[in-house]
């Protein structure tokens, strides 16, 4: 038997609400590579620049080439970005409370609980560990993270700050047709 995707099992019922090029995102079966394009910013202050050197995100560009490559595990999924030549990989797995999943980047991993509606997925953070160990609330960034759709495109937006100061923040759109 076939093990369904992580996302579909995480959105559960609300998968057949979604749009299909949301869905088709995340029917990753043992694998598959996507590709589009992104704009990042990156905010400029001292606290900025360290925070993205630390966590490895990439420099800012207009409609950068994005590759995503999607590879399922045995406990989750491991998702390899490549914005123009930055690598940025991530450990993806099911959370531990209902529609939650769980995402490692580095040393931290982010609980997120996955928000679906007719237009779109939002990711909303319920915590962080680094290196395994909680964070306090006073340390979690503002992450603003939304999957949509418009003409049969796939799109992504993120945002993150800390106190109020803009991190990064980075959006475009992947192809999502069986054909990638």
């Amino acid at each position: 038997m076939t093990r369904r995707p992580l996302f579909h099992r995480v959105y559960g019922d609300a998968l057949a609400e979604l749009p299909r090029p949301i869905v088709r995102l995340h029917d990753i079966g043992a694998g598959r590579t996507l590709r589009g394009a992104a704009t990042i910013r990156v905010g400029r202050s001292l606290i900025a620049k360290v925070v993205r050197a630390a966590a490895g995100l990439p420099p800012a560009g207009e409609q950068v080439p994005v590759t995503v490559e999607m590879t399922a595990n045995e406990d989750g999924e491991i998702w390899r970005r490549r914005f123009g030549d930055f690598p940025l990989d991530t450990r993806v797995r099911p959370g531990k409370a209902p529609a939650t999943i769980e995402e490692t980047l580095g040393p931290v991993t982010a609980t997120l609980r996955l928000v679906p509606d007719g237009t779109g997925v939002q990711q909303i953070p319920e915590g962080y560990r680094l290196l395994g160990l909680s964070l306090p609330g006073v340390l979690w960034p503002d992450l603003d993270v939304r999957e949509s759709a418009e003409g049969g495109v796939y799109q992504f937006k993120v945002v993150m700050r800390l106190w109020g100061v803009l991190i990064q923040s980075y959006e475009g759109w992947l192809e999502t047709t069986d054909e990638t």
